[in-house]
Parts: structure tokens; sequence; C-alpha cells
């Protein structure tokens, strides 16, 4: 197996691999330099606690191949075929998996910290399990645009990362640290954010339709003109979030604490306020036609031309 390692080095430091069929090797503990695997084939092949530094996968065959316990840092895997391998508990900091198939990939638990996925594939196939990423580590990774519906992803680390414009439809994302993430324009409908940590986080015209938010922390958060119809907000922390022109009708907010939020022209047609903390908000011009207000408190709020639930104007 050396032989196939590289001429000059027998521990695959700087060999040139490109296109090396190693289907169903094993290449346990093996360490890996710059190696060039491009076009390699990879399946089937047992890497469990291997280490890989800047190497090179572009477009190799990896899928069924088992990266338990592997570290990977630097390393880049465009285009690379990961179908249905096994990749928990590996560490791949700083990698590159643009456009990569990850399709029934086993995520969990797996460092990605600073990793590029922009483009990746976890798609969910008809009658296949969701992607499983339960406790995965995707700190400042880069995954905007990427199409993570239904994927389960609760108790993952997304503190900084980028998430603009990605499909998060129906995720489990309880529990999930998403501070300072950047969600803008995200779709997040029907989807389970239950005690999630989302302090600071971006999320201006993202899409949480019948989203569960429940005993999330949503303080300084910027919601401005996010559509939050029909969500469920009850006993969230979003003291001094932004939630301008947002759209919250029907939305369940029952003790929820909104204290010094901005809600200037938010509509809120219908929802449920019931002991919701108010105190000090900006409701000026918002809709709060057949809100129920009656024990929110209500202290040093801003009202300044409000659609009243009575449906008369707050002078």
């Amino acid at each position: 197996m050396q032989r196939q390692l590289g001429r000059h080095d027998p521990h695959g430091r700087r060999s040139n691999l490109i296109g090396v069929e190693l289907r169903g090797a094993n290449l346990q503990g093996v360490y890996f330099q710059f190696c060039h695997f491009g076009r390699a084939d990879l399946s089937h092949a047992l890497l469990t606690g291997a280490c890989f530094e800047g190497c090179n996968f572009t477009q190799a065959v990896l899928n069924q191949s088992h990266f338990r316990d592997a570290v990977c840092h630097g390393c880049v895997f465009d285009r690379a075929n990961f179908q249905g391998a096994e990749l928990t508990l590996a560490a791949f900091r700083d990698c590159n998996f643009l456009s990569s198939d990850l399709r029934q990939v086993n995520l969990s638990h797996t460092v990605l910290a600073g990793a590029c996925l922009r483009g990746a594939n976890f798609r969910k196939e008809n009658y296949q399990a969701p992607a499983n990423l339960v406790g995965v580590d995707l700190s400042y990774a880069d995954l905007q645009g990427t199409n993570l519906a239904s994927a389960n992803l609760s108790r993952a680390s997304l503190m900084g990362a980028n998430l603009k414009e990605a499909n998060l439809n129906d995720a489990n994302l309880s529990h999930a640290n998403l501070e300072n993430a950047n969600l803008q324009g995200v779709i997040l409908s029907h989807a389970v954010l239950c005690e999630a940590n989302l302090a600071s986080a971006t999320l201006r015209h993202a899409r949480l339709a019948k989203a569960d938010l429940r005993g999330g922390d949503l303080t300084q958060a910027d919601l401005s003109q996010a559509i939050l119809a029909e969500a469920r907000l009850d006993e969230v922390q979003a003291q001094g979030a932004n939630l301008r022109e947002a759209v919250l009708n029907k939305a369940d907010l029952r003790r929820a604490n909104f204290s010094g939020a901005d809600l200037q022209e938010a509509r809120l047609i219908d929802a449920y306020l019931a002991r919701a903390n108010l105190q000090g908000v900006n409701l000026r011009q918002a809709n709060l036609i057949r809100a129920d207000i009656s024990s929110a408190l209500l202290l040093d709020a801003c009202m300044e031309e409000a659609l009243m639930p009575d449906g008369s104007v707050y002078i």
C-alpha cells in the first residue's frame, strides 16, 4: 500500500495521487500532507483516524467512505462525492466543500468550523432520512444559498456562520447556537428553533412563517421586515431587537420579552400578546387590529399612530 502513496514518501507527503484507485483501501491513521487526490476513487475506503493537511480532493469519489475521527485541515473537496459517507466526529477545519455532494452523509458532531459549503448538496431525496448534522460545529462557516431543508441541526454551533439566503425550511435547529449569524433572506418556514440562540443575529427579510421559536434568545437580533406570521414566539427573549415592518400576524407572543424592541410599522394583526413585556417598545404606526394586548406590559411604550385592537388610532 505504501508504494501507492507516492514513490518519494511512503507517508504520503507531497505525493501526486491524481486519479489513483484506492477503492475500499484501509488507510487508518495514515498521514497525508499536500497530496493531490483529484479524481481519485476512495469510495468505501477506511480513513478512520487519518490526517490530511492541505490535500486536494477536487472531484474525488468518496462515497461510502469512513472518515470517523479523521482530521482534515485546509483541504479542498470541490465537487467531491461524499454520498453516504461516515464523517462522525471528524474535523474539517477551514476546508472547501464547494459544490460537493453531501447527500445522506452522517455529519453528527463533525467539526466544520470555517469551512466553505457554498453550493454543497444536502438535498433529501424521496423516502430518505433528512441530513444528520446533530451537534455539528459550523462556526463561521460559509453556507450562503445552501439547501438544508429538513436537515437535523439540533444543538449545532452556527455562531457567526454565513447562512444568507439558505434554505432551512422545516429544519430542526432546536438548542442551536446562531449568535451573530448572517441569516438575511433565509427560509426558515416551519423550522423548529426552540431555545435556539439567535442573539445579535441578522434576520432581515427572513421567512419564519409558522416557525417554532419558543424560549429562544433574540436579544438585539435584526428581524426587520421578517415574516413571522403564525410563528410561535412564546417566552422568547427579544430585548432591544429590531422588528421594524416585521409581519407577526397571528403569532403567539405570550410571555415574550420585547422590552426596548423596535416594532415600528410591524403588523401584529390577531397576534396573541398575553403577559408579554412590551416596556419601552416602539410600536409607532404598528397594526394591532384584533391583537390580544389586554394583559401585556406597555409601560413607556410608544404607540403613536398605532392601529389599536378595536380599530381606533392611538393619538
